[in-house]
């Protein structure tokens, strides 16, 4: 895309290259890139919902690893600095692989080491095929399609011609852009490179045609990047400048800080516009339903709408004035820099000027925004909030802050190869400080440190560090070369600065252009980086890494089969119970799906699940039996997944085995801490298997109620160390008393004469809905405890000599069960 300057004489003219398998692994790269993007940037979320597309992105990038492989017989040699990294990058997968012996998680681990091998492949990917004139604009134009695809996609969302799912983000009364990663501060990390890699562009084009492109481009990336809202991507976006300047001559410094101002200027001209129009298209179409999820819109928003229209009138016109100042700047005002700083740009400290200038212009600016009212002002309304709420007490800082402390908190116990890959979404309940939720640590860095562990860790850091440094030293040894390679250097640098705040990596997509575009900053050279030394006498060994790559690939390839094919399974198993086939149809296809993947314990959930729904219908123990033995299978798989918790407990209070339930859920407590619906399911089991002690006349009923006391104090020791989180901090999940809490002690209080404990203790509560607000089975469970607490409170007070008439009447109103139950309760 990007047109260089006719090579130096001396420089050999390249050959064309009409490789077919060459150019099918090409195809095959802009195929994954333009199209798996769209699956929501292939999203790891740690969930089994995620996994199926991540299998099925791994097994198309083994086929295309294969072709590549082809070709890596062809030009693959020991005798240079690319053979050491083609070899090196491949200790990152290892790492994985290493990590998931003894995982937290095994099939979570076995996932990312498949993924890590995908991200392995893209370096090698764009460490050989950058290698002819005609591949490097190939692969250039494959990443800009990508990306200006993605823009243009996230636009049409924004003024409702579109819908995809979480496009604009709804946050706290604002719509955020996302474009295809449903997450607006991923999407800003890709942005400021794109914005970044554009202004090299528009700065360094030779024909007026692609630098009218990407000049004409760089007011729709930038005011998508502001809409995105993301503040760490305000933060970064000067620091990724900055690393990028001094790799540029001075007059092209300040061409390129003239077009990104030009920019600037130009988008927040229109952006209050495109804001306040977006918002009102917003409101019109986008729908959620009872649970705040998006939905399909009723209908999209006519592109001949009075919003509609001014919104991309705003934006098009925009971009137009941009690149007709960029025009007339570089047509005017580029010469005459030049002639007024060739002496100057001779120097050495050329190359620091400008960048020193930014810096010095950069924090007089943000002083400026940050600390005056009036500056803030002339900006739209959502920004200026996110601007005056930038703060290192910021909620979202804070909150990051406490995932790093436990993740180190966490390595500790995973000090050399970490807890393999999914480790932090397995084990950070066991060691958080406060109840959050976030499957992700917010961090490559910490992310990476809790999944491969310190040597995990160092691997990565050495890896990038070698490639930079390779890339910085041939980049300053070799003028001649020099290049649209720095777009790679722009792409991986913006991203990986912006992903040490964030989980940006954990889109896969994400990551596999990072990884492409390491490979491809030092793609370009060639004898630049050869070490003659590490020749081979017998050229037949130098098919041996290409062979074994093929070999390790065709083996991954066969694991990433058996999963894929479980899922297939899976997905036939369920439409079967939706046809309502029997379980002798049903459970050879299910077990089917076990064997192909036995680290899976979603499908040993379901299975138990459909056991126990047997034995309601039966009464047949033996399929109690059969869930119990099965659930022991899923534990050994996955020690501290919380859903088999439930499922164990649910199995065994459905075999009458509450002792051994209350004891199964005391030894989960160590793993989830600070989950409050641990702590309600063991006070109300003890509570109860207390009162059927006492009423049997057998049993410590005493002990069983001391015991619910004790978790009971544990719960108020809890709330009172959530008091000591700065007031800016969010808590995170619910930790409180609940009236399921309540009715249990106040239950024991009730039952052991200490009425007026039992009804103070109720007060709290007795505004609770006592009818479901739905059907669902939350519903009918939280009215069925609300009722409950109402009987006792009422009971209490009766046996106090007391009496809420109007109280009782609207029990007994919600369920006609509730008049004998009270007088039976209170006869007791």
């Amino acid at each position: 895309m990007n047109r260089q300057p006719s090579p130096p004489k001396y420089i050999k003219k390249e050959e064309s290259d009409v490789s077919l398998l060459k150019w099918a692994a090409i195809l095959m790269a802009a195929i994954f890139f333009l199209i798996y993007t769209f699956k929501a940037g292939l999203f790891n979320g740690y969930d089994f919902g995620f996994e199926k597309k991540l299998i099925g992105a791994s097994i198309y990038s083994l086929v295309f690893v294969l072709i590549m492989a082809a070709h890596l017989f062809k030009v693959w040699n020991t005798n240079s600095w690319k053979a050491i990294l083609s070899i090196a990058v491949w200790l990152l997968p290892i790492s994985y692989a290493i990590s998931s012996i003894g995982a937290a998680s095994e099939n979570t681990a076995n996932i990312m080491t498949m993924v890590s091998c995908l991200l392995a492949a893209f370096f090698v990917f764009g460490l050989y095929y950058n290698d002819t004139r005609y591949t490097r604009v190939a692969l250039e134009t494959i990443l800009f399609l990508t990306s200006y695809v993605l823009v243009w996609f996230g636009v049409i969302n924004l003024f409702g011609q579109y819908w995809y799912p979480d496009a604009l983000w709804f946050q706290l009364d604002t719509y955020r852009m996302t474009s295809v990663f449903q997450y607006p501060n991923t999407y800003a990390a890709l942005l400021i490179a794109v914005l970044l890699a554009a202004a090299y562009y528009t700065t360094h084009a030779k024909k007026r045609i692609w630098m009218s492109i990407h000049a004409f481009m760089l007011v729709p990336v930038f005011v998508s990047f502001m809409l995105t809202y993301s503040r760490a991507a305000l933060v970064v976006i000067p620091l990724a400048v900055l690393l990028t300047m001094p790799f540029l001559k001075v007059t092209k410094q300040l061409m390129y800080v003239l077009h990104l101002f030009v920019t600037v200027i130009v988008s927040f001209a229109v952006l209050g516009i495109i804001e306040s129009k977006s918002i009102s298209i917003a409101k019109q179409v986008l729908r959620f339903n009872e649970r705040g999820s998006q939905i399909p819109p009723e209908k999209l928003m006519p592109l001949f709408s009075s919003e509609a229209l001014t919104g991309w009138g705003a934006l098009l016109g925009a971009s137009v004035v941009a690149l007709l100042l960029i025009l007339a700047l570089n047509r005017w005002v580029e010469p005459w820099l030049e002639a007024k700083l060739d002496r100057f740009s001779e120097r050495k400290i050329s190359y620091l000027a400008a960048p020193i200038a930014m810096i010095s212009l950069a924090i007089i600016g943000a002083a400026v925004v940050l600390s005056s009212a009036t500056a803030r002002g002339w900006l739209p309304s959502n920004l200026a909030d996110r601007l005056e709420n930038i703060s290192f007490k910021q909620h979202s800082v804070l909150e990051r802050g406490t995932f790093y402390e436990n993740a180190i908190t966490l390595v500790a116990d995973y000090p050399l190869f970490g807890a393999g890959g999914g480790g932090w979404q397995a084990l950070y309940q066991k060691y958080q400080t406060n109840p959050y939720t976030s499957n992700q640590t917010h961090s490559y860095i910490f992310q990476v440190l809790v999944e491969t562990g310190w040597i995990g860790l160092l691997l990565q850091i050495g890896f990038f560090a070698l490639v930079y440094w390779l890339f910085v030293r041939t980049w300053i040894r070799h003028p001649e070369k020099r290049g649209s390679q720095l777009i790679y250097f722009i792409f991986s640098i913006s991203i990986l600065l912006h992903s040490f705040l964030d989980f940006d990596m954990s889109y896969i997509s994400i990551a596999a252009i990072v990884f492409f575009s390491l490979g491809s900053m030092i793609g370009v050279y060639d004898k630049e980086l050869s070490l003659p030394k590490l020749t081979l006498k017998n050229p037949k060994l130098k098919r041996i890494y290409p062979a074994v790559l093929s070999v390790v690939i065709i083996i991954t390839g066969v694991f990433a089969y058996r999963f894929y094919a479980s899922y297939n399974q899976f997905d036939k198993a369920r439409a079967m119970a939706q046809q309502q086939a029997s379980i002798d149809q049903i459970f050879p296809v299910l077990d089917k799906a076990i064997s192909l993947s036995p680290s899976n314990t979603q499908y040993y959930l379901v299975k138990a699940d459909w056991l126990s729904q047997v034995y309601g219908q039966t009464q047949n123990a033996e399929y109690l039996e059969q869930a119990k033995k099965i659930l022991q299978e899923a534990q050994l798989k996955e020690p501290y997944e919380r859903q088999i918790v439930q499922a164990v407990n649910n199995n065994l209070l459905l075999a009458g085995n509450t002792a051994e339930a209350i004891t199964a859920l005391e030894d989960a407590q160590i793993n989830f801490p600070w989950d409050i619906t641990l702590y309600e399911m063991r006070i109300k089991q003890l509570a109860d298997l207390g009162l059927n002690e006492k009423n049997a006349g057998s049993g410590d009923f005493e002990g069983r109620w001391n015991r619910a006391a004790e978790i009971y104090q544990d719960i108020l020791n809890r709330m009172d160390k959530l008091k000591e989180l700065p007031k800016e901090q969010l808590q995170g999940r619910r930790f409180d008393v609940s009236t399921s809490v309540r009715q249990a002690m106040a239950q024991i209080d009730y039952h052991s004469g200490r009425y007026a404990e039992a009804a103070e203790m109720l007060k709290p509560s007795l505004s609770e809905a006592l009818v479901p607000k739905d059907q669902s089975e939350q519903a009918i469970t939280e009215a069925a405890t609300s009722r409950s607490a109402i009987r006792y409170y009422l009971a209490a007070i009766e046996k106090l000599g007391q009496s809420d008439q109007v109280l009782k009447e609207k029990l007994f109103q919600a369920d006609s069960n509730e008049e004998a139950l009270f007088k039976k309760l209170v006869a007791s």
